[in-house]
């Protein structure tokens, strides 16, 4: 339980930026944060906004308190807010159906987050499973999704300044240290007889997004990270922003999508989920226009077929297991086998799989 010295902090710094918000009693607890703490406060009766979230980022991970973890990350959070409120960096990102929350104040000493409530809707994975849910409202929103990021990459990687603002490579030495170095061992874990040369070829990958980037990637984008909502689609969690390549990004929410798609218990959600996929690469590939050959190309597949593959073997056999689609599933059982052969095959012959289709 958090102590009430530590609320009592949270509401009086949530009355110094929002001085028209006066807050209720109670801190509300979120579920589905991974990395952080994150609650919901109600405000009282004629409060604007009528509620508020606020982050805390500890120095660890938040479901895994034995990993430590940054909390500098927040700072990022909180600079990719600002970078998309007017006359910000990255204010020319086309916003129109889909953007972050509202930013509403940092408090970095505290490591504490303020930012708008995209409100009690479900992330995309539950929307999609939803009865309301038509054909056209997904291809609507993978579209709608593709064209967002394709627009955050491009004009990004126009602007060079932002890549002192999005420095973020001590989460990418993370990433390096809890998932790529690890894909070896992960494989071995799956009864890959290639395990070794997997395992040298994403650490080769890891590596490689240590080096200085191209565009600002979101960084954490699957579908916890998608909210669609009455008034758009909001994408939060921005704490492993970075100035780095794009295909993280693809390569991230593909994965996901899949595993999504694997781990299907109806043949309508299943075709939902690839229906989302489908157009969200289609509409990132058109997105990035003429820019794709210089920002993304044969590389960029190359690269987003291994980070798939090592985003798979990390969520069957890996560390982040735990609290996922496979949790509780052994290493033999037929369907975390089926997935680490589908992983193996994107690690071993990325420009072979053709989960990328759309940008052949």
């Amino acid at each position: 339980m958090i102590e009430s010295v530590f609320t009592e902090t949270i509401f009086e710094q949530l009355a110094d930026h929002l001085v028209r918000f006066s807050p209720g009693d109670e801190l509300e607890p979120l579920s589905g944060g991974l990395l952080n703490q994150v609650w919901r406060v109600r405000g009282r009766p004629g409060s604007v906004p009528e509620t508020v979230i606020v982050k805390w980022a500890p120095p660890y991970i938040a479901s895994a308190p034995e990993v430590p973890f940054d909390p500098a990350r927040l700072a990022v959070e909180a600079s990719a807010l600002q970078a998309f409120s007017s006359g910000g960096l990255l204010a020319a990102v086309d916003t129109r159906d889909v953007r972050p929350p509202l930013f509403y104040g940092f408090e970095e000493e505290e490591s504490l987050l303020f930012m708008e409530d995209a409100g009690p809707f479900p992330n995309v994975a539950g929307w999609l499973n939803g009865v309301s849910v038509t054909e056209q409202n997904v291809d609507r929103t993978g579209a709608a999704l593709g064209a967002f990021i394709g627009s955050l990459h491009r004009i990004s990687a126009r602007q060079p300044e932002l890549r002192k603002v999005f420095d973020n490579r001590s989460i990418q030495a993370t990433r390096l240290d809890l998932q790529y170095s690890q894909i070896g061992k992960y494989a071995h874990l799956a009864g890959l007889r290639d395990a070794e040369t997997l395992g040298q070829t994403a650490l080769v990958l890891g590596k490689r997004l240590q080096e200085p980037g191209y565009c600002v990637i979101m960084g954490d984008l699957w579908p916890a990270s998608i909210i669609p909502t009455d008034s758009g689609i909001r994408i939060i969690d921005w704490e492993l922003a970075h100035y780095g390549r794009p295909a993280q990004d693809i390569g991230h929410l593909t994965a996901h999508l899949w595993m999504q798609f694997h781990r299907a218990q109806n043949h309508r959600f299943a075709n939902f989920v690839w229906l989302l996929l489908r157009r969200f690469l289609e509409s990132y590939r058109k997105a990035l226009g003429s820019d794709f050959e210089r920002l993304f190309g044969l590389g960029g597949l190359e690269e987003s077929a291994i980070h798939f593959g090592s985003e798979v073997l990390t969520r069957t056999v890996g560390i982040f297991q735990q609290g996922y689609l496979y949790e509780g599933l052994s290493r033999d059982d037929d369907l975390v086998q089926e997935a680490v052969q589908v992983a193996a095959m994107h690690i071993r012959r990325p420009l072979d799989v053709e989960t990328f289709i759309p940008f052949r």
